[in-house]
């Protein structure tokens, strides 16, 4: 039987873990020049194996106030799904040990991030899962620098345009009624 910390799973990403740069920090510790805390390193430093896109069917909203990211803002899922909602993911083939150290290091300890959400499993039964809050959070501003890192992860993963980005985030919970269309685009423009 295979070991439990060496079996594969998907890690699904989201709002700044789209960016592999910033990514990458989770597995093989430091700490990403853009912003976010110092991360352990894991134990298994290997970058995953594979990625993949995923569209994950719940509502993208941004909540609390991270030091790491200037006070500002992170990006959630709701807890539950929502079939007029999606959000834009990337999957991560790492290993279960790996996983729960991704956990860990996203504040699973001070229940930012207390939910596994099951995602189902991919054309060969490996897992698909992420990672958020069991409760909607009161939405807060992500600050410029999240933004560039979350903006840099769906160009480089989607290679999407500066419109589409615009009308992605324009409606999102902290987004919405904090930043101007113009001031979106703004930052949108300098990455």
């Amino acid at each position: 039987m295979k070991n439990r910390n060496s079996m594969d799973l998907w890690y699904v990403g989201y709002g700044s873990n789209l960016f592999s740069k910033r990514f990458r920090y989770y597995i093989q510790g430091g700490q990403f020049p853009g912003g976010g805390k110092c991360n352990e390193r894991c134990e298994d430093s290997k970058l995953p194996k594979e990625t993949r896109l995923c569209i994950i069917p719940h509502r993208l909203f941004f909540a609390n106030k991270s030091s790491g990211w200037e006070d500002g803002s992170v990006a959630f899922i709701s807890p539950n799904p929502d079939k007029n909602a999606f959000t834009y993911g990337r999957m991560w083939k790492v290993t279960e040990k790996q996983f729960l150290h991704i956990w860990n290091e996203e504040g699973c300890g001070n229940r930012w991030y207390n939910t596994k959400i099951d995602l189902g499993k991919d054309e060969n039964g490996i897992p698909i899962c992420t990672i958020t809050n069991s409760s909607e959070r009161p939405a807060n501003t992500p600050k410029e620098k999240y933004l560039q890192t979350l903006i840099a992860g769906l160009r480089e993963t989607y290679h999407l345009s500066n419109e589409t980005i615009l009308n992605y985030l324009i409606e999102k919970p902290g987004i919405k009624d904090n930043l101007t269309k113009e001031k979106l685009l703004k930052i949108i423009n300098s990455n």
